[in-house]
């Protein structure tokens, strides 16, 4: 395998370079050197989200089209990256790949952000990518489900309070500082600890989980759409 990576025919994984850097006691030089270049290819927006997203202690995300990126497969990521941004080239979608993958490390930290996601229904339902590739995302899905830092509802399809849909959006807790709130839409911005906004997102996020099922009733729907999957 290491003759593979030697000759570029197979990729490296952060968690060999972690690795070398330790069995080489370069204090980490290899795996920093390899986060910098990532880095260097990401829109000034994103860094700042990946950024935030680090130091959160608690991630509310709103999500009404799809899975949000964190709990994401690789092949799922790809897809909707390739569909969402057709002029980019091959090199730089595999950027994003990279940098999405890399990003869900966060939830195997010693002490991840506590991850709270609401779903509409017709995420679980919509076939992205193919329904042999769905099948597998749900799957990842269910297993998010019984993480016991995360925390997974869905609004069904009949549900009579639902307090409107919207862009989806996630909100960053992060310990001694403000609420910090980053909204996805098809330009998207930098996040952004405008009080007033914040709050309104707050309590939108708070009306989305009353309007959606516990999270017992929604790992089922969970569970029913992997097994509807032909």
């Amino acid at each position: 395998m290491l003759s593979a990576m030697e000759r570029g025919v197979r990729g490296i994984k952060r968690e060999y370079l972690d690795r070398i850097d330790s069995a080489l006691g370069t204090g980490g030089a290899l795996a920093d050197l390899w986060d910098r270049t990532l880095d260097s290819g990401l829109p000034a927006w994103c860094r700042r989200v990946v950024d935030v997203e680090q130091a959160a202690s608690e991630i509310r995300t709103y999500h009404p089209l799809l899975v949000p990126g964190l709990l994401q497969t690789e092949e799922y990521a790809r897809h909707v990256l390739l569909v969402s941004r057709p002029k980019d080239t091959a090199a730089e979608i595999d950027v994003l790949v990279r940098e999405h993958m890399r990003r869900q490390a966060v939830l195997d930290r010693e002490r991840p952000p506590r991850l709270l996601v609401v779903l509409e229904e017709g995420v679980l339902r919509r076939p992205t990518g193919g329904r042999e590739l769905m099948r597998r995302q749900l799957g990842r899905l269910l297993e998010a489900c019984d993480h016991p830092g995360t925390a997974i509802q869905v609004v069904p399809y009949e549900s009579e309070h639902h307090p409107g849909l919207s862009n989806a959006f996630t909100l960053f807790t992060v310990p001694g500082k403000e609420t910090v709130l980053h909204v996805e839409t098809r330009r998207p911005g930098a996040p952004t600890s405008d009080p007033e906004t914040v709050d309104d997102h707050v309590e939108l996020f708070g009306d989305l989980r009353g309007a959606a099922l516990p999270l017992r009733t929604s790992r089922r729907l969970v569970a029913e759409a992997l097994g509807g999957s032909p």
